[in-house]
């Protein structure tokens, strides 16, 4: 009998929430592994951890992220994590990426997608789920707040009929989590104040409005 991606993930929800080893701090998660997982090369380094909103429900979400290996984790707004691509492989969710004249940032980063969209505040049990895993993955490839970064900073389009130069603004996916209030709901406090590539004339502001929102102004509150 075949097993559909629905079922799979109604499966996901009915064994429960199984504990993963070594990450005893972040709670406790489903481990359901894409197919792609076993074909994934494990990744050089991690630099970042990317930020992702689904803009979808969490079933399609899953589905999809399951098929393609996407990411790996999954925070659903219930508060349940899910592991799709082993944390030390190589999943491809940053697409056309660069951030400081880095590109293709899937070899040097993790990825969290939050079920939800770019612009609307999340559930309480999300935040608290997701600031325990991310103090796990902070403390596990030792990242600084100011290097947990969304979507949205490091996707960039290339020169087209609108554009005459590369720009950031291809995405909005996680722009929420540049607010600075979000930020410190999920435990960062510090962020990028300005987009290095731009500054650096790589790359043109495509998107105005998205651009305000990722760099609000002042430095977050200190950790107390």
């Amino acid at each position: 009998m075949t097993i559909s991606l629905t079922q799979r993930f109604i499966a996901a929800l009915i064994i429960g929430i199984l504990p993963v080893s070594g990450h005893a701090a972040i709670g406790l998660f489903g481990r359901h592994y894409s197919p792609l997982d076993s074909e994934r090369p494990i990744r050089p380094r991690t630099d970042y951890i990317i930020l992702h909103t689904t803009e979808g429900p969490a079933q399609g979400s899953y589905e999809e992220l399951f098929r393609y290996g996407e990411a790996h984790f999954l925070v659903d707004q219930s508060g349940r994590v899910y592991m799709i691509i082993r944390k030390e492989k190589v999943a491809r969710h940053a697409g056309r990426s660069m951030w400081n004249g880095k590109q293709d940032l899937d070899n040097c980063s993790i990825s969290i997608e939050t079920v939800g969209h770019y612009n609307q505040t999340q559930p309480d049990a999300q935040y608290v789920a997701l600031k325990r895993l991310l103090d796990s993955l902070k403390r596990a490839y030792r990242i600084s707040d100011d290097r947990v970064l969304t979507h949205s900073m490091i996707a960039y389009g290339e020169a087209n009929r609108w554009f005459s130069r590369a720009h950031r603004g291809r995405k909005r996916c996680g722009m929420l989590f540049a607010d600075p209030a979000t930020r410190t709901r999920i435990g960062l406090y510090s962020q990028p104040s300005f987009d290095p590539d731009v500054a650096a004339g790589r790359l043109a502001i495509g998107d105005a409005y998205l651009a305000r929102m990722l760099y609000p102004g002042p430095s977050l509150p200190k950790k107390r």
